[in-house]
């Protein structure tokens, strides 16, 4: 999906143009809640033992709007005007997913109708190496060092919740970190990002298969998937090993014909690393100059 930078670089301004007066830190963390699934997989990718197929749709059905709104709604009542800073959570998250659907990704998609359809939306209308998208990653990095101090200086509306909203947010929290659990068989049985078909090892040939951004051996001509599983690929293939997306039909059940594939470059992952660590820094700062201005000056009056 486009990087961090891609999103801040287009959501930044629209936000600018369409919600004037919000608060920009908000604003810049509902162009990554969409993405705290998949941050979270990367991490718990490490865990020996951790079932690849649950961790996948687990993450993908977090991920989907519906989630994305319950964790908004906890975040929200930290703040003096929950209900503005909810919609500013929840636009911005739809913006995100919308952006995602842009960009060409096999055996991907976003969920937006969860709980009530698990269709993955995708709009393919360009590889995540297009330009468009590298003018959209200097774009990110341009509004926010043009508007950084302006950023950090703006209140962040944190408030200490009373008792009632401390135990309304840890309901939500607790939804949002279980509530996945509960659409297991439906996002399984969508077979979506082909956990079905990989799952079923006997019945796998002669089906359809995509691999989205997977290891590819060029010396070996094999490919390793999310599950970790290693396939031997047949067809024709790139000369240089690198992460790979491959359409293609199993012709046994550790054998992929390849019909179709695309090289992806490391721009991404560099660009979506430093856009998280930006907007880490930024409220970071903002945080500080929110301490120092409630902190009482030495000598000063009460």
């Amino acid at each position: 999906m486009p990087n961090t930078l891609v999103h801040i670089g287009i959501q930044g301004p629209l936000n600018s143009l369409l919600c004037k007066g919000t608060s920009p830190q908000w604003m810049l963390l509902g162009c990554i809640i969409p993405d705290i699934p998949w941050i979270a997989q990367r991490v718990l990718k490490l865990v020996p033992g951790l079932d690849s197929y649950t961790l996948r749709l687990y993450s993908l059905n977090q991920a989907s709007l519906f989630f994305c709104l319950v964790l908004a709604a906890a975040l929200a009542m930290t703040t003096r005007t929950p209900l503005r800073i909810f919609l500013l959570l929840g636009f911005n998250s739809l913006l995100h997913l919308l952006l995602d659907a842009t960009q060409i990704k096999w055996a991907n998609g976003v969920q937006l109708l969860v709980p009530f359809s698990w269709s993955l939306l995708r709009f393919d209308w360009a590889w995540p190496e297009h330009l468009f998208y590298y003018a959209a990653t200097l774009a990110g990095l341009l509004f926010l060092a043009w508007n950084w101090r302006k950023m950090a200086a703006t209140d962040l509306q944190l408030v200490r919740p009373q008792a009632g909203k401390i135990m309304i947010i840890l309901c939500l929290l607790l939804f949002y970190g279980s509530g996945p659990f509960l659409f297991f068989k439906e996002a399984l049985q969508a077979d979506n990002h082909f956990c079905r078909t990989l799952i079923n090892q006997k019945e796998r040939i002669g089906k359809k298969i995509e691999l989205d951004r997977a290891i590819f051996s060029s010396e070996k001509k094999e490919i390793r998937a999310f599950t970790r599983e290693i396939f031997a690929l047949r067809g024709q293939l790139p000369e240089i090993s690198g992460h790979l997306s491959v359409q293609g039909n199993f012709i046994d059940a550790n054998t992929i014909q390849v019909t179709a594939f695309h090289r992806h470059n490391q721009y991404r992952a560099q660009a979506a690393s430093l856009g998280l660590l930006l907007i880490a820094a930024l409220w970071a700062h903002s945080l500080i100059l929110r301490h120092r201005t409630n902190t009482p000056q030495q000598g000063a009056l009460p």
